[in-house]
């Protein structure tokens, strides 16, 4: 599964390169991310990374194709078989999609905490377990469920903890993309709640990452703060509008440049359990981020110490190796049906 995991995201990144090509910048914190982590393979013509598995991986959210360019970095940095994706969960209702992101154990949300609470802590006690190598891949099971259905588990019977699997768990805490309907119903929430809301950012939701990041304690090593950016979109603009799933697929129309800066957060520095910090650290954050952007759409740059950032650019694309085993399944299989095709005409 892990595989065809991979591969769907080579197809769609090779599809993306073709014909909606982009230019990818990403730029590290030197302090949380040793420069040279992410690097660019003048051989390979493409960008490389050396990220740590077993990461959660939050970001802004602006266009209906974020996920896609999350999960290319991860590509980078050989997890692109291990990504999981947060989802809301009117995507399980996508024909053809929907069945596949469910096959990968995407988490899909009804937004609704009561609902989502047990079926969240299942699917990331899993996470966590193959991580550490005593779930169901070493042969681990629930030895029973709660009444509300949430899973127990013996970690004492796995003899062999060797057979690890990593994890990029990606989630949007603001919960959708930035719209001109968004954002109004984000301040009116905000207005509601006390609470200052801010310009180029919706306000993030903290329940549910402060929950994932308990349950992944123990084997989540980084929190991957990340920021995004699109040319072509200016302050009082919304990239979704600009960038639509039809624009990018049937009219070419992509962004030349995305800009992606990234720091790493060890999860130790971050108040887990005391609600009123935890609220305080991530919209901070968010904070942060919103002021990022702001430079962002007035120079067309994050504006980075370059002392203090290391950055590196390169096309969004993947290796011709990785294009080549994305045919040879279909190939290899298409061969023996023409060879039995052409005996039965008598071509051979």
């Amino acid at each position: 599964m892990n595989l065809t995991k991979k591969r769907f995201i080579l197809l769609l990144v090779t599809i993306l390169s073709i014909v909606a090509p982009s230019t990818v910048r990403i730029t590290t914190e030197n302090a949380s991310i040793p420069k040279g982590t992410i690097f660019m393979n003048h051989q390979q013509g493409r960008l490389m990374s050396k990220a740590h598995p077993n990461a959660v991986v939050i970001a802004n959210h602006q266009i209906y194709t974020d996920w896609v360019f999350l999960w290319w970095l991860a590509y980078v940095s050989d997890l692109a078989g291990s990504v999981y994706i947060m989802l809301k969960k009117s995507l399980a209702s996508i024909p053809l999609l929907g069945t596949g992101m469910k096959n990968y154990n995407f988490i899909f949300m009804n937004r609704k905490w009561d609902q989502d609470k047990i079926n969240l802590a299942n699917k990331l006690d899993e996470m966590d377990l193959n991580a550490r190598g005593v779930g169901r891949i070493n042969g681990n099971s629930p030895i029973s469920g709660t009444e509300q259905g949430k899973y127990v588990w013996d970690e004492s019977k796995v003899q062999n903890t060797d057979n690890k699997w990593p994890y990029w768990f990606i989630l949007f805490p603001e919960g959708t993309n930035l719209s001109a309907g968004t954002r109004a119903k984000n301040k009116e929430f905000a207005e509601k709640s006390g609470l200052s809301s801010f310009q180029h950012v919706l306000l993030p939701r903290t329940t549910g990452l402060q929950f994932c990041l308990q349950k992944l304690q123990k084997s989540c090593d980084f929190v991957y703060d990340v920021t995004i950016a699109y040319s072509g979109v200016k302050a009082n603009e919304y990239g979704q509008d600009i960038y639509r799933l039809g624009n990018i697929l049937l009219k070419g129309k992509a962004p030349k440049l995305v800009d992606i800066y990234v720091r790493a957060i060890k999860l130790e520095d971050i108040p887990l359990y005391d609600n009123d910090k935890f609220h305080d650290w991530l919209f901070q954050v968010w904070k942060e981020k919103d002021e990022l952007l702001d430079k962002y759409y007035k120079t067309e740059s994050f504006q980075l110490d370059p002392e203090l950032n290391y950055s590196v650019t390169g096309p969004c694309k993947v290796s011709i190796l990785s294009v080549a085993s994305i045919l040879l399944f279909p190939v290899l299989t298409l061969l023996p049906i023409l060879y039995l095709l052409s005996k039965k005409v008598g071509v051979f």
